[in-house]
C-alpha cells in the first residue's frame, strides 16, 4: 500500500476581514437577542374579490390568439375568466336547446 504525502494539502484559512467589525458584548447587546426570531408577514394578493364556491380545477389547451382574446373580453366586462366561461357555457345550451326544437 502506498502512502500519501499529507503535508503539501494544507488547508486555505480565510483571510477576508469581516466588514462588520467584532460583534458586540452580549452586555452591550440589546434585548432583542432574547426575544424569538419570527420573519414579518408578507404581503399577499387578493386572489378572489369574493368567495365562489368552485372547487374543481378544470384544465385545458387553447391557441395563444384564443386565450388572449377571451382574457381581454372577460377584462372588458370585469368578469373572471371562469365567470365568461359559464356563461358561454350557458348561452350555448340555450342555442343548442332552440335548434334542436326546430
Amino acid at each position: 500500500m502506498t502512502k500519501i504525502d499529507t503535508s503539501k494539502l494544507k488547508k486555505k484559512v480565510a483571510t477576508k476581514k469581516n466588514r462588520f467589525g467584532a460583534p458586540p458584548i452580549i452586555e452591550e447587546a440589546g434585548e432583542n437577542l432574547e426575544a424569538p426570531e419570527t420573519a414579518p408577514k408578507a404581503e399577499t394578493k387578493k386572489k378572489a374579490r369574493y368567495k365562489t364556491g368552485r372547487t374543481a380545477q378544470f384544465a385545458t389547451r387553447v391557441s395563444p390568439d384564443f386565450l388572449k382574446e377571451f382574457k381581454k373580453q372577460a377584462f372588458n366586462d370585469e368578469l373572471k375568466i371562469v365567470e365568461l366561461l359559464e356563461a358561454s357555457f350557458k348561452v350555448y345550451k340555450e342555442q343548442k336547446a332552440k335548434k334542436l326544437k326546430i
